[in-house]
């Protein structure tokens, strides 16, 4: 059988700082683009929970400034409705940088990640502490 998925809303907006929830080096990233988004004339790239984003590293180790990276977003203030009904939001806009592979390039996740992103990118389940 087939699940029921969440319906999202993409509030992550082009050049949205985010912060990484991981420790591969990067504390602070803006948003570029956003992979696999078709918009349309004059609109700006967004991104939901489980979306994969081109970001350039603001903050973090001098070796991983000013480069550009892949990340998924695991967390999103904007409240989203599962289909059970119940709504989920969290304190802050936060990613994991991951390979090209979607696998993440850091060994541990700090803080919560939605379930919708654990059950979509089963590396990032299993190396978070907490789903939510």
């Amino acid at each position: 059988m087939k699940a029921i998925k969440a319906k999202v809303p993409r509030s992550v907006h082009t050049a949205t700082r985010l912060d990484v929830a991981d420790n591969s080096g990067a504390r602070v990233v803006e948003v570029i683009s956003v992979l696999k988004y078709r918009g349309r004339k004059n609109r700006m790239p967004r991104a939901g929970l489980g979306d994969i984003l081109i970001a350039s590293v603001k903050k973090g180790t001098p070796e991983m400034r000013k480069q550009i990276v892949r990340c998924v977003i695991v967390r999103q203030k904007k409240e989203f409705r599962r289909p059970n009904g119940m709504r989920v939001s969290f304190e802050d806009n936060a990613c994991v940088v991951v390979d090209d592979n979607n696998d993440p390039k850091g060994t541990e996740i700090k803080g919560p990640v939605a379930r919708e992103v654990a059950e979509r990118y089963a590396k990032i389940g299993s190396t978070a502490t907490i789903i939510v």
